[in-house]
């Protein structure tokens, strides 16, 4: 969102929107890829079909490396989620890649700040220095709607899907650079360790409905700080099995007692305290 680029200018952050599927649809159906949401591309597209994608983009040469950027996105998410099983219900995923702003605004009609956007089981995107790593953050939204299917609504997972979808971005943007991982929130980590929100304030911060930057800025930063913390300390199949958990039914206390029981976090809260003790 632009403003997260104002505050974080030194970052390669660049906005994303999501909507997802509307409610009630039978997420085990398949569906057409969809690209008759917003306008297609001009003179010069070209689409090309991998295994998971279906892409759209100017040049063949261009569209074949959306393809290969966006399956390693998939394989990179796959791994820290460990759904590597798992049944993509949609088929093949849409991917628009616009010229550049211009054309992205003029075709979505989406917000000006927003930087991408995901629709159903489509991406949409533009050329530009913060491609790759907006790529990689639609693609995990998508993908956890349609893991999650009517869960994925549920308002106290809101911070799980940015969390997870920007720690992604931040891997994206890390192989773009020739890094493991770049920190688009590095100049607020001072900040969140000595003021961290609350737990209830993560999970019930609407950050549409925060007039404060500065607030949603701290709220991206600490979902994505805490779901890197679940990743890299829990594990992988820990994340899994919390994800599952969420997904049968259970409440974000009851899937991380079930889901690292050998971490000792019996709570969220047990998490959270974990993690605010690292961040000491």
């Amino acid at each position: 969102m632009r403003r997260f680029a104002d505050f974080l200018a030194s970052t390669a952050f660049l906005g994303a929107a999501c909507v997802p599927a509307p409610k009630g649809t039978d997420s085990m159906t398949a569906v057409p890829v969809v690209h008759a949401h917003f306008g297609h591309l001009g003179l010069g597209g070209a689409e090309v079909q991998s295994l998971h994608f279906d892409v759209h983009a100017y040049g063949e040469d261009h569209a074949h490396a959306v393809s290969n950027a966006a399956e390693t996105d998939y394989t990179q998410l796959m791994m820290d989620t460990n759904l590597i099983s798992f049944y993509q219900p949609s088929g093949l995923l849409g991917i628009t890649d616009y010229s550049g702003p211009a054309e992205y605004h003029e075709k979505t009609r989406v917000p000006e700040w927003s930087g991408g956007v995901c629709v159903g089981d489509a991406v949409y995107v533009y050329d530009g220095p913060g491609l790759w790593p907006t790529l990689a953050h639609e693609l995990t939204h998508v993908v956890f709607y349609e893991y999650m299917a009517d869960l994925a609504f549920n308002p106290d997972f809101r911070w799980v899907n940015e969390g997870l979808a920007t720690y992604e971005e931040c891997k994206a943007a890390g192989a773009q650079e020739g890094v493991a991982f770049v920190d688009i929130f590095a100049p607020l980590r001072g900040v969140l360790r000595q003021h961290p929100l609350s737990i209830h304030d993560l999970v019930k911060l609407v950050p549409a409905q925060v007039d404060k930057d500065y607030t949603v800025s701290l709220w991206y930063a600490q979902a994505e700080a805490l779901v890197q913390y679940m990743i890299e300390k829990g594990g992988t199949l820990g994340f899994y099995q919390f994800l599952k958990a969420l997904k049968s039914g259970k409440t974000l206390d009851q899937a991380v007692a079930l889901a690292f029981p050998n971490r000792g976090w019996s709570s969220l809260g047990d998490l959270d305290g974990a993690w605010r003790a690292t961040q000491r």
